[in-house]
């Protein structure tokens, strides 16, 4: 899909800025059905969103990406993910030590020493606030991936890397059901470089014709009434890996409704998309120790809510937006990197 006619209906505005509008807006749609999977776990509103929602993040992903010299790249891995993963980390830990504390239960983790070892190197035990600290390190170590197999201005549809592609495949299979554990997320690289390769071949190939458009279409419609859930935080892609397909032709259908919304309709899309790290961290936290207290409709809410709050007070100082947010500069915000605002790539 071509840039200058994605963004041909929205108000005049820097090229650069407009072409990735639809980007942040559909990772802001995709971050609410995060936080409503992590709400509601069971059901077919639960299935058809674990059918789509992080492929979705690693497709856009690869959409974005292009080749970064290595310098710059691992700078803008270790300021924009890897500094604010550490961080959110260690406040996660102490508000989980704390607030169990207060209400006389125990802690997930018994001591620190072990919620950092599981945190890191048994990523697939995760759970409660910890649940998706899977996704960052996966990201950081797929994109490092995805970097290496374009250099040389390698093109996604290359021959070559099909065939690399073919034996990331083979090994997404054997790592799902022969891997034992899962540090730093590695049981979840393998689909995320396919997800990201993917993406790379949807923005190299352009928009689509009417006969790919409805085959598209039919496609996504069976990711939401036939779904296939996929739990890429523990390698699983799906019956027969078909949710890879189901999951990019949900992503591509997605993308082209939220590049036609409207102005108003597409702003606090835009909005959650740059808020979306931060949701990502803390949606679960919320979800988690206020359920005993609301119904999940107001969980949703304040799930969603108060960490757009947070970021966007989290933006008012330089320290806050370094250490938890991963902006030093624009020319530091890293590129293709998932959930960082692509406006400012």
């Amino acid at each position: 899909m071509q840039g200058g006619s994605a963004t041909a209906h929205l108000p005049a505005m820097p090229q650069r800025m407009q072409r990735l509008d639809w980007v942040d807006a559909l990772k802001g749609l995709a971050i609410l059905a995060v936080v409503a999977g992590h709400i509601w776990t069971r059901g077919p509103l639960r299935d058809a969103i674990y059918a789509v929602h992080m492929p979705l993040f690693f497709i856009l992903s690869g959409y974005t990406a292009r080749f970064v010299p290595w310098g710059k790249l691992l700078a803008r891995c270790a300021i924009g993910l890897l500094l604010p993963f550490v961080i959110f980390s260690a406040l996660l830990l102490a508000a989980d030590f704390w607030i169990e504390g207060e209400r006389g239960m125990l802690p997930i983790f018994a001591t620190w020493e072990q919620g950092i070892w599981t945190i890191l190197f048994e990523t697939a035990r995760t759970r409660g606030p910890f649940t998706i600290l899977w996704f960052i390190p996966s990201l950081i170590i797929a994109r490092l991936i995805w970097n290496a197999l374009l250099m040389g201005g390698r093109r996604a549809d290359s021959r070559r890397l099909m065939l690399v592609m073919l034996a990331i495949y083979a090994l997404s299979i054997v790592a799902h059901h022969l891997g034992w554990a899962s540090p730093f997320g590695l049981l979840a690289v393998p689909g995320a470089v396919l997800m990201m390769w993917v993406g790379a071949l949807w923005h190299d190939w352009g928009q689509a014709g009417r006969r790919q458009t409805m085959l598209l279409g039919a496609m996504a419609l069976a990711a939401f009434i036939v779904p296939l859930p996929v739990n890429m935080k523990m390698g699983n892609l799906g019956w027969l890996s078909l949710s890879l397909f189901t999951a990019a032709a949900a992503t591509i259908m997605l993308a082209g409704l939220v590049r036609r919304l409207p102005p108003l309709l597409m702003a606090p899309l835009v909005w959650l998309g740059s808020a979306s790290m931060v949701i990502m961290y803390l949606h679960v936290a919320f979800a988690h120790y206020l359920a005993p207290y609301a119904s999940r409709a107001i969980l949703f809410a304040i799930a969603v809510a108060v960490p757009m709050l947070i970021h966007r007070l989290l933006r008012l100082s330089p320290v806050t937006r370094l250490i938890l947010l991963g902006e030093k500069s624009s020319s530091l915000n890293p590129i293709g990197l998932g959930l960082t605002n692509a406006r400012n790539r």
